[in-house]
């Protein structure tokens, strides 16, 4: 499959060569390219796999070859990309007949590199690797669109895509250990994820851009999801009497159907108008499973050996799920007069969704029976909802140098929202909410053309949003884990956030961007029962500035750094201490001619983040604590007009505190490259 695949991908490559022979003009540009990587022994291969997204055992190929063939009514445009090792492979195909039509066509593949470590125990100096931790996904698309133009320049389009992704990677969800006195649980075990999805879609559109006055589209889609993705967690590995396997399965099918549509017209000088509509269906069948057992992907056996109590999971679901979704807007730009601009606009949408599902819960009763407890369950779901949305923007420059414009949005939306979970006859949780969100948004922005090469600018936003939740019938009792989410009746959420920034070319060799941003947020909660509650309160800073200066015409040297200091506190401080995220990060880098033919760059990186916080007594230890560095040296030798040569040698460093030094590592990378144009 392998040779194949390659033998067609070369045969495609070289395809186009045969058209060359035609009276034509054609130019094109072929770039050949390798790398590698030399991680020192003790380094963690698959954290720099994740940081770099290359493999670390090097790739060579095709970076890019691109060819463009014009004729006097027609352009034929071909490019592609052939790197095995890095698994990055693409082939592009578009012809085009002026006017009349077009074809464009392709596929696509990359790959995605991951590290499957998980927690790190500080104390006990404790950490799990289950499998192999140089985890990769492999994402695809292929496409293939023609588009026709009638005699009035309507286009009319259609398209076809697949996309697909498989493979593995980590989850955050990670499996539990006990780690001995005084500390008990600790979530720190590895999670694989399993995936296989594909999604096809078909499109047709139908519109005219081509008139100034007057513009408008309509279409339809449609498209199939299919998932296959299974959970992979460890509960206790290594234990006698706990160790057990939980695999969870995702098989989910979605169908889409959604059909839209928009008209823009300029009524005069002064006013133009526009509006959209768009109509969508989704109908979802739900299938899985969550079971336990002593091996991955086990059928279900009540009898499972090292059952623990409260193992809790399902099988056998049967599902649907409707969505029915409409959506209307309305724009306006009015001009009353010359340095006056407004942007009114208004949205409608109506949402109703339907869930249905049956399955058979598993759990597991007390020690030293750890009977199977089978339950079959029936759930159901039915919201509906309706939301509009109004929003102004006005923009005024009539002021010499200055610019000012500031904008309102508000959103209200109400609902209804019905649950109810047990066996046929007998409800354990029905459940009825009235909901309500009102949003709010203000902003104001000013730019300052101080003179020539210096500019300011200065921005604020505030907004609020307010989720109100109304429990009308509620059989839970008012203690107790089915009552959650329904004893939380108001949620508040209120941000202010400001910036500025400087722009200013000091002289013809020196140029400087500065920027401050501030950020305020609050979350208020009030549960059934109790009084108002600030559950976060977070702030962020972020301090930026960017540096170019050319001090001859053969060297310039650029830098920036960032500097930001994220503060998060919480009424479960006890539990989590700080919910800090400083960190600064910036850059430095220069290139300099040295001849005629050769080019001279040098760059260097560092991102360093001090958060970590050692809570083991408590809780699991966190808080990103990492130091990053790269640096890198590039020669360019220009051969000839049309041939050049590039080669990178770099060097990267991670050290990883937060993780225990497992994701730690030293990396030396090398890169070279030919590039021919003809």
């Amino acid at each position: 499959m392998q040779s194949f695949r390659f033998t067609f991908l070369w045969a495609t490559l070289l395809a186009p060569a045969a058209l060359l022979a035609q009276n034509v003009t054609t130019s094109g540009t072929i770039t050949l390219s390798g790398g590698s990587a030399i991680v020192n022994n003790k380094g963690d291969r698959p954290a720099y796999q994740q940081l770099e997204q290359h493999s670390r055992q090097g790739f060579v190929g095709i970076e890019d070859y691109s060819l463009v063939r014009e004729a006097k009514d027609s352009v034929f445009k071909f490019d592609a990309r052939i790197l095995p090792g890095d698994e990055d492979y693409r082939l592009k195909l578009r012809y085009e007949k002026n006017e009349r039509y077009y074809v464009d066509a392709g596929y696509e593949q990359f790959r995605v590199w991951y590290d499957g470590s998980a927690g790190y125990f500080t104390p006990k100096n404790l950490s799990f690797r289950l499998y192999d931790e140089e985890l990769t996904l492999d994402r695809s698309r292929l496409w293939l669109e023609a588009g026709f133009f009638t005699e009035n320049q309507t286009l009319i389009r259609f398209r076809y895509d697949y996309r697909a992704r498989s493979g593995n990677k980590d989850s955050s969800m990670w499996g539990d250990t006990t780690v001995p006195a005084p500390y008990g649980a600790r979530n720190i075990v590895p999670t694989l994820y399993e995936l296989n999805e594909e999604t096809n879609t078909v499109s047709v559109d139908v519109g005219n851009d081509t008139q100034e006055s007057q513009k408008w589209n309509v279409g339809a889609r449609y498209s199939e999801t299919k998932l296959d993705n299974k959970r992979f967690t460890r509960r206790q590995p290594g234990s006698s009497t706990a160790d057990r396997i939980v695999t969870t399965k995702d098989e989910t099918k979605t169908d889409l159907f959604a059909a839209h549509g928009y008209y823009l017209r300029k009524v005069n000088e002064q006013l133009t108008i526009s509006g959209g509509a768009l109509i969508t269906k989704l109908d979802t069948v739900l299938a899985g499973s969550r079971i336990y057992g002593q091996s991955y992907d086990p059928v279900y056996d009540p009898a499972y050996v090292r059952r623990q109590q409260r193992d809790e999971g399902f099988y056998g679901l049967e599902g649907s799920g409707d969505i029915k979704q409409t959506v209307l807007n309305l724009n306006a730009v009015y001009t009353p007069k010359k340095d006056w601009t407004i942007r009114p606009s208004v949205r409608f949408e109506d949402r109703r969704e339907e869930t249905i599902s049956e399955f058979v819960e598993i759990n597991t009763g007390p020690a030293p029976a750890v009977a199977p407890i089978l339950e079959s369950l029936e759930g159901e779901n039915n919201k509906g909802w309706h939301e509009f949305t109004e929003s102004v923007e006005v923009r005024y420059t009539g002021k010499p140098n200055w610019t000012f414009s500031t904008a309102g949005e508000w959103v209200q939306g109400s609902g209804n929202l019905e649950e109810s979970l047990g066996e046929p006859g007998a409800l354990t949780i029905d459940r009825q909410s009235d909901l309500s969100r009102n949003f709010q948004k203000y902003s104001v922005s000013a730019n300052w053309y101080a003179k020539p090469g210096l500019t300011f600018a200065a921005q604020y936003y505030y907004k609020l949003r307010t989720n109100d939740y109304d429990i009308l019938r509620d059989s839970a009792p008012t203690t107790g884990g089915d009552r959650y989410p329904a004893y939380i009746i108001d949620q508040d959420f209120e941000t202010h956030d400001m910036n500025v920034r400087m722009s200013w070319r000091a002289t013809s060799k020196l140029s400087l961007v500065s920027r401050y941003d501030h950020q305020e947020s609050k979350i208020n909660n009030v549960q059934a029962g109790l009084g108002p509650k600030q559950s976060a309160d977070a702030s962020s800073d972020i301090i930026s500035q960017s540096v170019t200066f050319s001090p001859t015409a053969r060297l310039y040297l650029t830098g920036s750094v960032n500097v930001t200091y994220d503060q998060l506190k919480t009424p479960a401080y006890p539990f989590v201490q700080q919910g800090d995220n400083n960190y600064i990060n910036g850059s430095l880098g220069g290139g300099y001619v040295v001849s005629q033919k050769d080019d001279l760059y040098a760059d260097y990186s560092w991102f360093n983040a001090s958060n970590f916080y050692d809570n083991s007594a408590t809780s699991l230890p966190y808080g990103l604590s990492q130091r990053q560095q790269a640096a890198s040296l590039t020669w360019v030798r220009r051969q000839s007009e049309s041939l050049i040569y590039t080669f990178k040698y770099g060097y990267i460093t991670n050290r990883d505190t937060t993780f225990g030094g497992m994701n730690d590592f030293n990396a030396h990378v090398l890169y070279a490259k030919v590039q021919l144009h003809f």
